[in-house]
């Protein structure tokens, strides 16, 4: 048995120019829509999943513990992930995985929060937190053009508790559940497939954040490889397409999902 539950924990405002990075103006504008200051809706979806033996959080959104330092980005109607999962019918100490896609600040903000001491702790105390190798090494040591983009509070609390595993290849987390890393926007950014009895689908972060981003040229100024990001998206994407794959998509604020 598999089921998953889409958690649409809140919004932010994001420059279309930056969002759609090459693309021309006249173009993705007319796809998506852009306020008189060129910013756009963004969606923060993450994805909760449960099988028999399994409650798998994916991604965990902005969090409440910085909204001084997130003034630019203007995050409206910001969800607490732990009432959001009690939503769906389970505590916060029956999670048992986090999966962070990657270490931007906007993908794990709720991972940990502020406990009754203002002490920054693990959200999910029994959770095994997972995120790939190759993106905790690049945390660890960004680059310049990256470094602002990592908010330690997010994932150091977990690191010191013992409670983060490294993924270091493509893997199978479950019989349903697959783990695979893809470079470009970041380096080993994890996407999740995922199986139901009726459908296949992916859940693919950043590589493809919104419907938009389907076509290979549509990139973001945000990817920290533009050339190498076009070329892993087209593998992830000759792969889901093979695979009759549904893709659900990260930042998209009008399309949930679409089927490739």
């Amino acid at each position: 048995m598999l089921k998953f539950h889409i958690i649409e924990s809140g919004y932010f405002l994001g420059d279309g120019g930056v969002m759609f990075g090459p693309v021309p103006k006249k173009y993705w504008s007319a796809k998506y829509k852009v306020d008189e200051k060129n910013m756009c809706v963004m969606s923060l979806r993450c994805l909760f999943i449960e099988t028999d033996t399994r409650r798998i959080l994916v991604d965990a959104g902005l969090g409440d513990k910085h909204d001084s330092r997130l003034k630019f980005f203007q995050p409206y109607n910001q969800k607490s992930m732990v009432e959001e999962i009690r939503r769906i019918g389970f505590e916060p100490e029956e999670v048992t995985d986090v999966i962070l896609t990657h270490l931007h600040f906007d993908h794990c903000g709720a991972s940990t929060a502020l406990n009754e001491n203002n002490e920054v702790v693990p959200t999910f105390p029994n959770a095994t937190y997972r995120v790939s190798l190759s993106q905790w090494k690049n945390y660890r040591t960004p680059t310049l053009f990256e470094k602002g983009s990592f908010f330690p509070e997010n994932i150091e609390p977990v690191y010191d508790a013992g409670q983060l595993q490294f993924v270091l290849n493509d893997m199978q987390l479950d019989k349903n559940i697959r783990l695979e890393l893809y470079d470009g926007h970041t380096p080993g950014q994890i996407v999740v497939l995922f199986e139901t009895e009726e459908e296949k689908y992916a859940f693919p972060g950043d590589v493809v954040p919104t419907s938009l981003n389907i076509a290979l040229s549509w990139l973001s100024a945000y990817d920290n490889s533009v050339a190498v990001a076009m070329e892993e998206k087209k593998r992830f994407l000759d792969k889901a397409k093979k695979d009759k794959r549904t893709l659900i998509f990260y930042h998209d604020a009008y399309t949930t999902m679409t089927k490739l």
